[in-house]
Order: C-alpha cells, then structure tokens, then sequence
C-alpha cells in the first residue's frame, strides 16, 4: 500500500517536523499522488477548491495503471479520502452501459422528474 503525500511548494521548504503542514501547490490538472507514481495524464470527473475525483493514469516500478482517486483538501492538505484503487481491469464498456441504464430506469439527471413510489 501507498503512502499519498502531499505536493510541496516550490517556493516552501519541506517541514523540519510533523507538526508543520506543507503548502500545496494549486494548479489545474496536479494529482496529489504518492511520489512512487508519476503522473502521465489524469481526468478530473469533479474538482472544487476542497474536493478533487478524478481517474489518474500513473507510472511507477511496477508498470503503468490507471486508477481512481478522491481526494479531500484538509488544513491545507490533500488526503485520500475515499479510494485509491486500481481501476484498469474494469469493464468500462459495461459500466458506462449499466449506469447509463440505471440513470433511465431510475429517471436520474432529468429535469422536472418527481419522486417516484418505492415497490
């Protein structure tokens, strides 16, 4: 398992003791990964100022992945907040296919839609 670390700025110096938070750099499209990884490209499916989801396509030792992250932003901080996985073996057809299914089934993302009864 990976260690997430937090990106450090430039123009800071790396903290001489744990209770001293780094600053972090803020530019569209940096993925807060571990430095085991190296980014080559990533997709952000949502990114706020505390909030970043996105698919990461890294290189490490072990070859290249492509995996899911979400990350949250605490006291200056990105953290994994949700997952950190391996999603290249997915079935992306598939899942785009059954979301898409479900999002009709169930009226999702329509405008307009009401409740609907559960059966």
């Amino acid at each position: 398992m990976f260690r997430e670390e937090p990106i450090l700025s430039e123009s800071q110096p790396a903290p001489s003791d744990s209770s001293q938070r780094p600053v972090q750099k803020k530019r569209e499209g940096d993925y807060p990964v571990s430095e085991s990884f190296k980014v080559l490209e990533g997709y952000d499916i949502y990114r706020s100022d505390k909030l970043i989801v996105a698919l990461v396509v890294v290189e490490s030792e072990f070859g290249r992945d492509m995996r899911l992250y979400r990350w949250q932003k605490r006291n200056d901080a990105w953290k994994v907040d949700l997952c950190r996985m391996s999603v290249a073996s997915w079935q992306w057809e598939n899942l785009a296919s059954k979301a898409k299914e479900l999002m009709e089934k169930h009226e999702i993302g329509k405008k307009g839609r009401r409740p609907q009864a559960v059966e």
